[in-house]
């Protein structure tokens, strides 16, 4: 029992969706001239550090060179002082056995002079491209720095521009906000429009019917007296038809 309530527990577990991570907010994209203008930067960094490189593997190549010509100088210095001994000991002893030591001294040091004839011509090549090496070095950097301000200045302009952007957006959130402000304002103003409308309603109709009666009692008073002159009226006119008659008698 217990194992299968472990394994249902797995089974719900595992059908239970994963949490989502919360991604992460892009930075926004750069334009098209910046990110050329960095891919040109790299490209030119690269350039710069391959020519530094090459400098670096020719000074190195030199400097073996140079051990071995100090090493073939030696040896020349050495011959220098055994064809010496020999021709002295020659002059001494004119043998065919010290001529002939004498001439292969002689044979063995021309072939090592002109080793080091060679070993010198390389040098000087070597020297040349070191030069070379380090002029197209000096060529690769001032471009590199062309393309690092040129970068540095779209960078400036990008920017500018998102600060302009910014403002104008803040300024637009600004404006909606005034006039959310304001219409929020216009509607409170007429909910309290709305809701004052009935107390005066209310008000107006009691005012109403208090003064109803008041008028209904005017207008008894005013509709009394006009009756009253309704009804004396005839006896004017009996009056009046009575005058006649006295001037009869006279």
């Amino acid at each position: 029992m217990a194992r299968a309530k472990k394994a249902a527990a797995k089974k719900t577990a595992a059908r239970k969706p994963a949490a989502k991570k919360a991604a992460a907010p892009k930075a926004p994209a750069l334009p098209k001239s910046v990110s050329n203008a960095e891919g040109k930067v790299k490209l030119q960094q690269k350039a710069v550090d391959q020519a530094q490189k090459k400098v670096a593997q020719v000074e190195g190549k030199l400097g073996k060179h140079r051990t071995k010509l100090e090493t073939e100088n030696g040896k020349l210095t050495k011959l220098r002082a055994d064809t010496a001994a020999k021709r002295d000991k020659a002059k001494a002893k004119p043998t065919a056995a010290a001529k002939r030591a004498v001439d292969t001294a002689r044979g063995k040091m021309n072939t090592l002079r002109l080793k080091l004839q060679d070993l010198r011509g390389e040098t000087k090549v070597m020297r040349a491209e070191i030069q070379a090496a380090k002029k197209v070095v000096a060529r690769e950097v001032k471009k590199l720095r062309t393309a690092e301000r040129n970068l540095k200045a779209k960078l400036r302009d990008h920017e500018r521009k998102l600060a302009k952007k910014a403002k104008a957006d803040q300024k637009k959130a600004e404006q909606k906000a005034k006039a959310a402000a304001k219409r929020a304002a216009a509607k409170a103003k007429r909910v309290a429009k709305k809701s004052a409308a009935p107390k005066r309603k209310t008000a107006a109709k009691k005012a109403a019917t208090r003064k109803a009666p008041a008028k209904k009692k005017a207008a008894a008073k005013k509709a009394a007296p006009k009756k009253a002159a309704t009804r004396k009226a005839p006896a004017k006119k009996a009056a009046r038809k009575r005058a006649p008659a006295k001037k009869k008698t006279s």
